[in-house]
């Protein structure tokens, strides 16, 4: 590897490197009885970004809920939200939308909502710029509450889970 490859991966415009990074949920902590979010979880193979919500009680089957996460390069140039949405227990989006320039990717392998768990996978490509060490955090929303009206965040207030884990 040449000394301007390396020096390049360790840029915030470098892909996202394989890792994984977890937060972990305070129970009961919702802002709504329809789901409780116990742990978000993303993890990359350096191809795809797969990331897995696991909630306390079985997901919801009625109304319409938007799981995502939202990710900033280290120096906070990039960022993204990366979601799915269901209603009535049904895919209707999984998306990465680009938050510096407004443009929304639709993705078209499939969301998974079963049991207590959600989970679906992004492609890198879709998250140029991120870097492969960033903040980010895991919302839920439920029946469209207004963005800062989520019913439960992962890590709660304001603060950012890093990725990958030290």
């Amino acid at each position: 590897m040449s000394p301007s490859a390396s020096a390049t991966t360790a840029t915030p415009s470098a892909a996202v490197a394989s890792g994984e990074s977890t937060c972990k949920d305070a129970a009961g902590d919702s802002k709504s009885k329809a789901v409780d979010i116990d742990q978000v979880r993303l993890l990359s193979d350096g191809k795809l970004m797969f990331v897995v919500f696991n909630t306390v009680a079985n997901v919801p089957t009625t109304g319409t809920v938007l799981y995502s996460v939202t990710a900033w390069s280290s120096d906070g140039k990039k960022g993204y939200e990366i979601g799915a949405k269901f209603r009535d227990g049904q895919e209707i989006a999984n998306f990465v939308y680009n938050l510096g320039t407004n443009q929304q990717e639709n993705i078209t392998n499939g969301a998974v909502a079963a049991d207590k768990q959600v989970s679906a996978r992004y492609p890198l490509a879709a998250l140029t710029g991120l870097g492969d060490k960033f903040g980010w955090s895991g919302t839920v929303t439920v029946d469209g509450a207004d963005v800062g009206a989520d019913v439960d965040r992962c890590p709660g207030g304001e603060a950012k889970t890093r990725f990958p884990d030290a």
